[in-house]
């Protein structure tokens, strides 16, 4: 004899939806886990072109320093610079170098 099951219907559905919400946490999970790093990964290059710019200011600071007024550097990447003081006179220098939303500072002191 065969035993009707009349009380198991929905089941399939249920555990259907347990197991999708269980994936979907664990794939929410990982992508807060993993999304800053490939945010991060990516700034590294921008980071790179931050340092140059700055870099670039320190040189542009000791030519002037040596052979008197020069132009500020101009960039054509889209990298900006920010020396403090501005006309390179005393020391500490602060050279920041800014490209992309990515900054990055060298500080010159003799």
């Amino acid at each position: 004899m065969k035993k009707k099951l009349h009380n198991q219907a929905g089941v399939a559905i249920l555990f259907s939806i347990i197991l999708i919400s269980i994936l979907l946490s664990a794939a929410f999970t990982l992508s807060l886990i993993f999304a800053p790093k490939i945010r991060s990964s990516g700034q590294i290059k921008d980071s790179t072109g931050a340092f140059y710019a700055a870099d670039s200011g320190v040189e542009w600071c000791l030519y002037m320093i040596r052979k008197g007024l020069a132009p500020a550097p101009i960039f054509n990447n889209g990298a900006t610079l920010i020396a403090n003081p501005a006309d390179c006179s005393a020391f500490p220098m602060k050279l920041t170098g800014t490209y992309k939303g990515v900054t990055r500072a060298v500080e010159v002191n003799f």
